[in-house]
């Protein structure tokens, strides 16, 4: 599989730009075309970020070297790891290609929609985090700012101890709680 390189700051495509690709290239083998040239048509018409040209994955003469298991090219993400499963099958096996397509494309967009779904419910964990996180910080800089007792508890030698022990506490806690949502919403 060729690859233009991408630029710098551009992200790589969603599954919905995937799935809109895909769907071009359907709709250009339902007119006939052949799939190379659908393939080519398509990504020449969307152009999807990221610069990513699967169509020399389809030319018969395409080598090995851009591939890894089985002749299949090499993907740099599962979406696009869908995609040109897809257009390799659609390409080795033939039949109705059309529906191989489509059947890739609603793929992306039922995993685009559980990512949406996942990101969506862990946001109560993502505000409890941030949260427990800051309300301890917030405390202790007002009851700094407000109690001269506090001030002087937390400046004595304990204090500071105490102080340096519960930070490192927050820091873990932070630390976690973000390792612990971030699995949930991946």
């Amino acid at each position: 599989m060729a690859r233009r390189p991408r630029r710098a700051g551009t992200r790589p495509p969603t599954a919905h730009q995937w799935a809109a690709l895909l769907d071009s290239i359907a709709a250009e083998v339902r007119t006939g075309s052949s799939l190379a040239t659908a393939v080519q048509h398509a990504v020449g018409h969307a152009q999807p970020p990221g610069g990513i040209v699967v169509a020399t994955s389809l030319l018969p003469d395409a080598g090995t070297d851009a591939t890894t298991n089985g002749g299949t090219p090499a993907a740099a993400s599962s979406d696009e790891a869908v995609v040109v499963h897809a257009l390799h099958a659609a390409h080795a096996l033939g039949g109705p290609m059309a529906s191989t397509l489509d059947a890739a494309s609603a793929l992306l967009r039922e995993r685009a929609a559980i990512r949406a779904e996942a990101h969506a419910y862990s946001a109560q964990a993502r505000l409890s985090a941030r949260v427990l996180t800051a309300v301890p910080l917030v405390f202790a800089a007002w009851s700094l700012g407000s109690s001269r007792s506090f001030r002087s508890a937390v400046l004595s030698q304990f204090g500071l101890a105490s102080t340096a022990a519960g930070a490192l506490c927050n820091l873990a806690g932070w630390w976690w709680m973000r390792q612990i949502v971030g699995k949930a919403a991946a």
